[in-house]
């Protein structure tokens, strides 16, 4: 090789090592600032040991790092591939990575309360959800198994720590130590199907494995091999999502941590883990979409019948909430299961709609507490007093809860609407019937609070402290969302079909 050949092969190495780092700078920029906001505030802490103020100081710091990250995610470059296809950059992820970012920036701001009345003063809190929002970003981008699990893997392990923030509460510590032996159990079955995967395909990339199911004709027993990795791949996955029947141990982790970290767990992962769902049904599920289908209407059912009813049964709240949170998961896999350009975009824009009525429940759950003890709402028959002491707040609360029941004109109707449409489309008239019925039956659970609010009588007064400012902003915002949301309705609809229909061009 001559002089000039070994310049020319060095340059273009450089060069393409150097565009594989120029797709993923905002996520290099988020791992240095955790690293070095860690080093800084351990230094802080054996220099001055006052926990409390370092607690606050990470607060600031890292929100200033999520904004910081949001203008690198939006002066990226897209339509990239990173490290041997790896990781993929594309306008898909770039959408997916602004509602994430948007949904834990709300979670972190109409929580500061809430944590300083709880006393939870870990500054590692906010360095777990950091590496958590860094795992997410890696789920959006993956195009591989390998990176694949590795994202999940760092979000899960941060959520099992975070599970157990309250280190002085046997509920939390109990909910962290549910989650994480479930989750590791789940994780374990994850990787089990991904090297059942390359042990019968000899590799584990996404568009290899598309190019693979195309190109060849695999025999029976190598299929079967394949199926049954693939199999326990979408196990693991709908563990994550809490998907019935793997859901056991949502219901219980959502009631044991504290309410900042429900939040969090109810509102942020869901879309990167679906985005995820997208990219595998495209490339790996393509060659058996009739075997994939098949497991995600019977979960999708499952899922919406055990939320449903077990949610009727509920008198406490956050575990009311986790039954309805397993019901939306299984509205969102009917999404997937028929599977079309109109069905995915239902399918985004009901995230969407979850994500932003999910926001107005807890701002308005993290604020509600007892002026006369601090004590926090646990239970529903609490909510009779909310009328009386706030009027507003329990109007909003009223026209929320209607828009998750799917109530014309709010945004809520819509949202259903659209998945049932998608599911006639396709003729599964059966599948669409029965969601509509038992969404009905899930109506009676939100009127039920309605009910309690306004109609129920009681015999005391309770006085309530004040809201903060910006849980005030983030209600009124998401409830302007719910109430006017059919006046311009285009604006969201073609915004959401326009970023979907990138992964598909």
């Amino acid at each position: 090789m001559t002089n000039l050949n070994v310049f020319s092969f060095f340059s273009n190495k450089v060069i393409e090592d150097f565009n594989c780092y120029l797709g993923i700078y905002s996520e290099i920029f988020l791992i240095t600032t955790l690293s070095l906001l860690l080093i800084f505030l351990v230094i802080l802490d054996f220099i001055y040991k006052f926990r409390l103020i370092l607690s606050k100081i990470a607060a600031n710091l890292f929100s200033l790092i999520l904004v910081l990250t949001g203008f690198l995610v939006n002066n990226n470059s897209s339509n990239f591939f990173i490290f041997d296809y790896l990781l993929i950059q594309d306008n898909f992820s770039i959408f997916v990575k602004n509602i994430l970012l948007f949904s834990l920036f709300c979670c972190i701001l109409m929580s500061y309360t809430y944590i300083a009345f709880e006393k939870i003063v870990q500054y590692e809190y906010y360095i777990l959800l950091g590496l958590s929002f860094l795992g997410l970003f890696t789920i959006v981008m993956s195009n591989d198994l390998i990176t694949m699990y590795l994202g999940i893997e760092l979000q899960s392990l941060s959520f099992y720590v975070l599970a157990a923030t309250k280190v002085h509460s046997n509920y939390s510590t109990e909910a962290g130590l549910k989650y994480f032996i479930l989750g590791a159990f789940s994780s374990g079955i994850l990787l089990f199907g991904s090297s059942l995967i390359y042990g019968f395909t000899g590799t584990t990339n996404f568009y290899d494995l598309q190019l693979l199911f195309i190109n060849s004709s695999i025999p029976s027993d190598l299929m079967s091999g394949i199926l049954l990795g693939s199999i326990f791949i979408t196990v693991g996955i709908l563990f994550k999502l809490g998907a019935a029947p793997f859901h056991m141990w949502l219901p219980d982790v959502y009631d044991g941590v504290p309410t900042s970290i429900t939040a969090i767990f109810a509102i942020v992962p869901k879309i990167s883990i679906f985005a995820l769902l997208l990219r595998l049904s495209l490339n790996f599920f393509s060659s058996n979409l009739f075997f994939w289908h098949q497991v995600l209407a019977y979960s999708a059912l499952l899922s919406i019948i055990i939320g449903t009813l077990g949610a009727l049964y509920q008198v406490k709240i956050k575990r009311l909430l986790a039954y309805s949170a397993i019901s939306h998961v299984g509205f969102l896999l009917l999404g997937f299961f028929t599977f079309s350009n109109f069905s995915l975009f239902a399918m985004f824009f009901y995230i969407l709609v979850y994500i932003i009525i999910s926001l107005n429940f807890f701002a308005i759950l993290l604020s509600l507490r007892k002026r006369d003890n601090n004590l926090k709402f646990k239970r529903i028959n609490e909510f009779v007093v909310l009328f009386k002491s706030n009027k507003l707040i329990a109007v909003n609360l009223s026209v929320i809860l209607f828009s998750i029941a799917g109530i014309p004109p709010l945004v809520g109707f819509y949202s259903k609407f659209y998945i049932f449409v998608s599911a006639i489309k396709i003729g599964v008239y059966l599948v669409a019937f029965i969601a509509a019925i038992l969404s009905v039956i899930a109506s009676m659970y939100y009127i039920r609070l309605i009910k309690l609010m306004f109609f129920k009588d009681f015999n005391y007064w309770t006085f309530l402290i004040e809201i903060p400012k910006v849980n005030s902003l983030i209600i009124s915002g998401t409830f302007f969302f719910n109430v006017l949301f059919f006046c311009y309705p285009e604006i969201v609809v073609v915004f959401i079909f326009n970023n979907v229909l990138n992964v598909f061009y």
